[in-house]
């Protein structure tokens, strides 16, 4: 069950104040033998902890509340629960970009009311006027907790996609660049891709390509939003003709903007105070996209820039905590207004641009994966889900929670020659960033790079990559600890096979282990084949299941790739 709930004022006058306003206020009786148990997890704050698996026993007269405070919508927590009784449950999406929360109480029949919707709404309608709430969905499910995750996984592949040309979006492999390096250096890497046909779809450049022409240095990328003048000593021509160079091999150009935070000082800021700007105070503005003409100006001016790039991926950032300018904004009698009409112009500026190009994709980036919900991940897909560790337990960690909740997500590969790195941090898309740096210019990929390994790696990962949308199990318990392994399964029923990642930890003692899978027919005969040594086995389903899929990774930290088919 999916919908979202509108008020309009149809009268003449004021309407009387609206407070505390629940898009979900539902009492959820989730038959159980014990106390249900509630299933969610943390948001990105960017830290090693990011969408780490976490519960709580809903026991008789339990209350528990979660909500994210800075008012972006994945900040701190994911909004997505999943509430498992014995053989059922529920689970349940927000979709508001902005500040939301849920309050869950248990009573003393195990019954568990459930309240969501924004944080905080005290306000009057004037006449005509037409709010709306956050979006909710109930998905009902029988089986256990991870027949639940699954069905949302396709539920949202299914209803809440991204589209390109028309088209489900398969998320790419991007290849993260500075935006400071020179449009030679830029050039010079794409050729050597095309050389080397790796299969890399978008080239990625990052934040540093704008700010004052005549300061030749990478500036502080931070204090220049609201200056997006293409730097000339960068990029004399522009981006076009890296774009045509990309296009010329059937690859596409991806470009960073962030085009809601306004600094003090830059063009937009001086252009639009007192004009379209929210203030609270500080060195940042928020571009108001609830005022309709700023909305129309950022969309034309964003889609003018797409056209005159020639990109294939806009890339928007949003590196700032919303709240407090929204609170500021709103008079007494109208709490939680300023919010409502900024984020259904986010959605309304999204949409446009897509509108206007249905070969763009978006890229949400939030701080890193920041701004994830059930109304963002149809518009846009998070490329570099957090800004968190550049460490391989980190991104095996990170995958591990978020691949139950959001099937379309990446984050960065960082070793060049580092196999396991590599495996730990694929998910259904990869962002590929051998020769990025943050601190200024880089040169272009040597001609010692390991472009073999390169080329070979990924080619593989594009053969296995269909698998991550298919269903997910983790076949390890969740562990931060550098002796373990990690390991999950992804099924694809319809194919009858799927995919075991397994990795090795670099302080692991042991070199095998044994991983009961799921979903598999006990009557059938598969077909298990190691794709690092080639090795086939064949074993029965009721043997992988109860006993378990034997896997060998002799070195550490190491990783294994093995995929079943039924025969």
């Amino acid at each position: 069950i999916e919908w979202v709930v509108r008020f309009k004022n149809t009268g003449k006058q004021d309407s009387p104040p609206l407070e505390n306003i629940q898009a979900l206020d539902s009492l959820f009786e989730v038959p159980a033998s014990t106390p249900p148990t509630l299933h969610w997890a943390r948001g990105g704050v960017s830290s090693f902890d990011d969408f780490a698996p976490q519960t709580v026993e809903m026991k008789a007269g339990a209350k528990f509340a979660l909500q994210p405070n800075d008012g972006r919508s994945s900040s701190e927590i994911l909004p997505f629960f999943n509430l498992e009784g014995s053989n059922s449950g529920v689970v349940l999406a927000v979709g508001w970009s902005g500040r939301w929360a849920a309050q869950f109480q248990s009573d003393s029949q195990g019954a568990v009311q459930i309240q969501a919707g924004m944080a905080k709404t005290h306000l009057v309608l004037h006449p005509g006027e037409e709010i709306r709430t956050p979006s909710m969905l109930a998905l009902f499910y029988t089986g256990d907790r991870w027949r639940g995750q699954n069905l949302l996984r396709q539920f949202i592949l299914k209803h809440h996609r991204p589209q390109r040309n028309g088209k489900p979006l398969q998320a790419p492999i991007t290849c993260g660049n500075w935006g400071g390096t020179t449009a030679e250096v830029h050039a010079e890497n794409i050729r050597k891709f095309i050389e080397h046909r790796l299969p890399i779809e978008y080239y990625w450049i990052d934040a540093g390509w704008y700010g004052k022409p005549e300061v030749k240095e990478t500036e502080d990328w931070g204090t220049n939003v609201g200056r997006w003048d293409v730097k000339p000593s960068l990029y004399p021509k522009g981006f076009k003709p890296l774009s045509d160079l990309l296009r010329s091999d059937k690859r596409e150009l991806m470009v960073w903007f962030e085009p809601e935070r306004v600094f003090k000082g830059t063009p937009w800021h001086q252009k639009f105070t007192g004009k379209w700007l929210l203030e609270d105070g500080g060195d940042n503005s928020l571009m108001n996209l609830g005022n309709p003409e700023a909305r129309k100006f950022v969309t034309d001016f964003i889609a003018d820039r797409i056209k005159e790039f020639g990109l294939g991926c806009y890339r928007q950032d949003f590196n700032i905590d919303p709240a407090s300018f929204w609170q500021k904004n709103d008079t007494p009698d109208r709490q939680g207004v300023s919010e409502i009409r900024y984020i259904e112009g986010l959605y309304a500026f999204w949409d446009g641009l897509l509108e206007r190009d249905p070969n763009l994709i978006i890229d949400n980036c939030a701080s890193g994966g920041r701004r994830i919900d059930l109304e963002t991940v149809g518009r846009a897909t998070p490329f570099w889900r957090t800004d968190g560790p550049r460490d391989p337990i980190a991104h095996q960690c990170h995958t591990y929670g978020l691949l139950a909740w959001v099937p379309l997500n990446a984050i960065s590969e960082d070793r060049e020659g580092d196999t396991y790195e590599f495996r730990s941090s694929m998910s259904s898309s990869l962002c590929i960033n051998w020769n990025h740096s943050g601190d200024g210019p880089t040169g272009a990929y040597p001609d010692s790079f390991p472009f073999d390994w390169a080329r070979q790696t990924l080619d593989q990962y594009v053969g296995i990559r269909d698998f991550y949308y298919g269903d997910y199990y983790p076949l390890t318990p969740y562990t931060q600890a550098a002796d373990q392994w990690m390991a999950y399964q992804l099924d694809t029923p319809e194919k009858n096979q799927g995919l075991i990642v397994a990795l090795r930890r670099p302080q692991s003692r042991y070199e095998v282990a044994r991983l009961p899978l799921h979903e598999l027919d006990p009557a059938a005969t598969y077909r298990v084949t190691n794709l690092d040594t080639h090795e086939e086995t064949k074993a029965t389903g009721q043997e992988l299941l109860e006993q378990g899929l034997r896997v060998s990774i002799s070195e550490k930290p190491g990783s294994a790739l093995l995929i079943y088919k039924k025969l």
